[in-house]
């Protein structure tokens, strides 16, 4: 048993107009989308599993069809077949997949989503730490899709449903937030508190007392062991008590090419003893 899923990638505007893209662009933006939908294939299939590198994913293909005469739209066909079928049901795949895609590359491309599959909810709602994860794996990937809006502003590029239509669409305001500025600005006695953690994945939530909201954070490879057992007290300590937990932390800040903030890199923790705290 096989089912079958079918969308078009069309690229309009800029030289695409006329039938025209970068060769270096092109084959770029379609290495993206390969690794983009493995990521999220993998994931859905593998009960939230994220995998930052797929070559391949058993039961589970993908195909590129010859390009439409006198258009740059190009034809794409993913094949489930068992067990991946039986992973989320027959008669569901394919609403959870295209519910899975729009909400994971929405989110990766700084838009709001909401899941609308009863399959797609639990398999969030049974995974903390997946909506980061897979965001994060999902960066690159969709960088990749975008290469040719880099040098071609004017460019959009459409992922489309036969009968359906245009689901997703990423143009020269997706490609400002995927892309990340060159140089992250380093911040110190970051004050506030831990609101999840993974200390296997490193990955985490930080609520910023002078940003007063809640910011994803990944932990610098050189962070020690003691500084990670802190992590964790924070966020243990703050569900305990309200206003608990509070450490100081040294950060890189990692912003999109827009400015939004997308993620902290954490170089230090510190408990807040001395009463700390950022200005500015």
């Amino acid at each position: 048993m096989s089912i079958e899923i079918k969308f078009t990638i069309r690229y309009t505007g800029g030289k695409a107009d006329e039938s025209l893209l970068d060769l270096y662009d092109a084959a770029a933006s379609m290495s993206g989308l390969a690794k983009a939908l493995g990521i999220t294939s993998h994931a859905l299939v593998n009960d939230g599993a994220v995998r930052h590198r797929v070559d391949s994913i058993p039961n589970v293909n993908f195909y590129l069809h010859p390009p439409k005469k006198g258009s740059f739209i190009e034809l794409v066909t993913i094949v489930f077949e068992n067990p991946a079928i039986q992973a989320i049901g027959s008669s569901v795949l394919a609403a959870a997949f295209w519910d899975f895609i729009n909400f994971t590359w929405r989110q990766a491309t700084g838009r709001d989503a909401e899941l609308t599959e009863y399959k797609t909810r639990k398999l969030i709602a049974e995974n903390d730490f997946l909506t980061q994860e897979i965001e994060h794996a999902l960066e690159r990937p969709l960088q990749l899709i975008h290469r040719p809006i880099q040098n071609d502003k004017n460019i959009v590029i459409e992922i489309r449903r036969p009968r359906i239509g245009t689901v997703l669409k990423f143009d020269r305001e997706t490609y400002d937030y995927v892309m990340s500025q060159n140089d992250p600005e380093e911040l110190e006695n970051v004050l506030g508190n831990v609101t999840k953690y993974n200390n296997l994945s490193g990955i985490g939530r930080f609520y910023d007392d002078f940003q007063r909201r809640t910011i994803s954070f990944h932990c610098h490879k050189d962070l020690t062991d003691e500084e990670k057992r802190l992590l964790s007290w924070s966020l243990h300590a703050a569900n305990q008590v309200i206003g608990e937990g509070k450490i100081l932390l040294k950060i890189d800040v990692v912003k999109s090419n827009s400015g939004h903030i997308k993620r902290y890199i954490i170089k230090n923790v510190e408990r807040n003893d001395n009463n700390q705290q950022r200005v500015g």
